[in-house]
């Protein structure tokens, strides 16, 4: 279920609560339940805005890795968890989309001749995506590292 929808509930049933406890309790009860119902409402609203704003974010992580194979096993994994629709290999780029709109790329830095670098047998990329998804990577890299040593 997604955030919205429970957002959607839980305003639904705060109202729904709200409504009741005027046709049910004294008055002073009722304006308490009110104000605590409408803090709810608002802080459930905030949440969403906030969740919605970060998560759709597009930002930027840079890894080293050893193998290409780490772009196919890692990140093309979790891209594909989250609804990505087609994957497009170019040159030094690897992009993807979800429909016919932008989701990720991951891109190799390159030398002047348009080589990918390598420092100390480890190529250097670029990953842009949706925060969610670079925080889904970061996670299972600590997971691959972790079980490294």
């Amino acid at each position: 279920m997604s955030l919205g929808k429970v957002v959607s509930i839980i305003i639904a049933v705060t109202s729904v609560v709200i409504i009741l406890s005027f046709l049910t309790l004294e008055s002073k009860y009722s304006y308490t339940i009110a104000l605590i119902g409408s803090s709810i409402i608002i802080f459930a609203f905030l949440i969403w805005l906030n969740d919605k704003h970060f998560n759709e974010q597009i930002n930027m992580r840079v890894f080293s890795i050893a193998d290409k194979k780490f772009i196919e096993d890692v990140i093309t994994r979790q891209m594909n968890m989250h609804g990505i629709t087609k994957v497009v290999e170019k040159d030094n780029t690897v992009e993807y989309y979800r429909g016919k709109h932008l989701a990720g790329k991951v891109k190799f830095r390159t030398d002047d001749r348009g080589e990918p670098v390598k420092i100390d047998g480890k190529y250097i990329i670029e990953v842009e995506a949706p925060e969610y998804i670079l925080h889904n990577i970061d996670h299972e890299v600590w997971s691959i590292i972790g079980k490294q040593k």
